[in-house]
């Protein structure tokens, strides 16, 4: 990995016309939120062109980046008889050093499990871009999340690949000034949001179609349930977890008391393969008084969720991209904050106590944090609707600066472009 400070000059690539961008992320597939930003990206990038751009994803499942995007993409195999070990391999070097703009995207900045490039992605761009940057290829970070940074070899890493990126755009304060923290001095950081706010859902055809699948009772209200595998252990300051049955005993009382007091129908949302059988369990555990169905991207995808979303009457999620995704359909959102990105967006959304915290979790409480949002949903729906065109603009300044780049501008000339400020679009 090169290690070198900011040198105060622009660093990387020359301008001129991109036509090609390889995208550095999660990518399985198997989770909605990371398909949903991909899609995002490439969305707001095209659009920005007016012409479509050729994405190199590298991904463990080259057919679902084939098959699932309306965008111009090829998949990167990043399976082990490709040589790779997760990211870090021949395609994915042969890729960065090939395109014309490698782009990191989600939040994949992070240092739990350093070391293990089969979990952490953040070891393998460092020891990849450093050998784009020296053939002349541009490098940007797009409307990341960055951290949990816990110890000082990640905060390392994390400083030389901010300093050798041509420019940044994070989703929200506190990524922000994590890489400052860490010692950033890049002066082409900027703060954006998160790229999946712009995702074009599923067309009314198409949702009535799965939600007829699905058997819900649109004749009355309903609300979307999303829960994560990871249950509290992400949760800050770290502390024993709760376990598996605690929380399904927990979380099961308060729900079933919700949906009987309100006499709403239940989609219990699964956006993560992982957290399926979690979300199973929990629908079992609820009374068959109460309807329910579930939604799962093992069959839908993220258009699909995103279109669906716009059905329900009120959203609580766990998944940073289940919330993403519905409070940008308008519907009035409530979190659990389990991992810190979750309570980064409800402050982004100027709604934090929206977000409730493990530290406050329990059957009662999380029962109020149900019944007492249900009877603000006009309210939240009403903020909603001025917020979620803001972040929208917000979420275009770094396709901006791509687009400022395929122009022909400078480095530092694109960054003001994508820095100045925007009207806002329509909602």
């Amino acid at each position: 990995m090169v290690q070198e400070s900011y040198s105060g000059q622009p660093t990387g690539g020359h301008p001129g016309a991109i036509r090609s961008i390889t995208l550095l992320g999660s990518s399985s597939g198997r989770n909605a939120g990371d398909a949903a930003l991909i899609a995002g990206i490439m969305d707001a990038i095209d659009d920005d062109l007016r012409r479509p751009v050729t994405y190199e994803i590298p991904t463990l499942n080259p057919t679902f980046v084939r098959e699932h995007y309306h965008h111009r993409t090829v998949p990167i195999s990043m399976l082990p008889w490709s040589l790779s070990v997760g990211m870090l391999g021949v395609p994915t070097l042969r890729s960065v050093v090939r395109t014309d703009l490698s782009l990191i995207f989600d939040a994949i900045l992070f240092d739990r499990s350093l070391y293990n490039p089969l979990f952490n992605n953040m070891i393998s761009v460092a020891q990849l871009l450093p050998r784009a940057k020296r053939r002349g290829r541009l490098l940007g970070m797009y409307n990341v999340g960055v951290g949990p940074i816990d110890t000082p070899k990640g905060a390392a890493i994390l400083r030389d690949l901010g300093e050798q990126m041509d420019f940044i755009t994070v989703r929200d304060q506190e990524s922000y000034d994590i890489l400052r923290s860490v010692g950033v001095t890049n002066p082409r950081v900027l703060i954006g949001a998160d790229a999946a706010i712009s995702v074009k859902p599923a067309d009314d055809r198409r949702v009535q179609e799965i939600v007829s699948k699905l058997g819900i009772d649109l004749s009355r209200e309903a609300v979307g349930i999303n829960v994560s595998k990871y249950i509290d252990t992400w949760v800050r300051p770290r502390r024993p977890s709760m376990g598996k049955e605690a929380f399904l005993a927990t979380t099961s009382r308060a729900i079933e008391r919700f949906a009987l007091d309100t006499g709403v129908s239940l989609l219990m949302v699964s956006t993560q393969h992982h957290d399926l059988p979690l979300t199973q369990e929990l629908a079992e555990r609820i009374s068959p008084r109460v309807p329910r169905a579930i939604l799962s991207n093992t069959e839908y995808d993220h258009y699909d969720i995103k279109g669906v979303f716009r059905k329900l009457s009120m959203l609580f999620g766990m998944r940073l991209h289940a919330t993403i995704l519905a409070s940008s359909e308008l519907v009035p959102t409530i979190g659990l904050g389990h991992q810190p990105k979750v309570d980064y967006y409800f402050r982004v959304l100027g709604l934090p106590s929206l977000n409730m915290s493990f530290h406050d979790f329990g059957e009662e409480p999380l029962y109020r944090h149900f019944t007492d949002s249900w009877e603000r949903r006009g309210e939240i729906r009403a903020h909603l609707e001025r917020r979620v065109p803001e972040l929208r603009v917000e979420a275009a300044r770094a396709a901006h600066i791509v687009g400022a780049l395929n122009r022909g501008s400078s480095v530092d000339e694109a960054f003001a472009i994508g820095a100045a400020p925007m009207k806002q679009a329509a909602a």
